[in-house]
């Protein structure tokens, strides 16, 4: 498990694409939709949003699950920071995270990374204040087994 700590997140205009999807759904869907967001003019990238601490011309990717796709289907959304317009706003928050190689989601470790950060910020006296996130910030399918490709976020306060 890799280290977890707390990052403050500024506000960020987004553009959104949303589904209600089941696990399987979601693996079919996530690329279109980050290619149908990531297209939006103004995109922001890694490397012009400091709180990511990220250096890469890489686009971020927000995706926010409001339930378990694994259990039942449930809404994502994809966001793309932009740098004016878009059609919603995330607020400022706090949110505790770990980063997450490619060889963890690929070796079945994700959920416990998601169970990991949420225990942590539990049992260090923080209170989740909404639905967990990946936030990307490479590309997923061309990174290497042993490279960190996103982070797993809970907001907390």
């Amino acid at each position: 498990m890799t280290e977890i700590t707390v990052r403050e997140v500024p506000a960020l205009r987004v553009v959104t694409e949303k589904k209600i999807v089941d696990q399987a759904q979601l693996q079919a869907w996530l690329p279109g939709a980050m290619a149908k967001v990531g297209g939006a003019p103004g995109g922001l990238d890694a490397a012009s949003q400091p709180w990511l601490a990220r250096d890469t011309a890489d686009p971020v990717f927000v995706v926010i699950y409001e339930g378990n796709p694994n259990e039942a289907p449930t809404e994502v959304r994809v966001c793309r920071p932009v740098a004016d317009g878009g059609d919603n706003e995330l607020p400022a928050h706090r949110e505790a995270f770990a980063r997450v190689t490619k060889a963890t989601v690929v070796g079945g470790g994700l959920g416990e990374v998601y169970e990991a950060v949420e225990k942590w910020a539990i049992d260090g006296g923080l209170t989740v204040t909404g639905a967990p996130r990946e936030v990307y910030w490479t590309d997923f399918m061309s990174a290497g087994e042993d490279d960190d490709v996103f982070d797993v976020a809970w907001p907390v306060a």
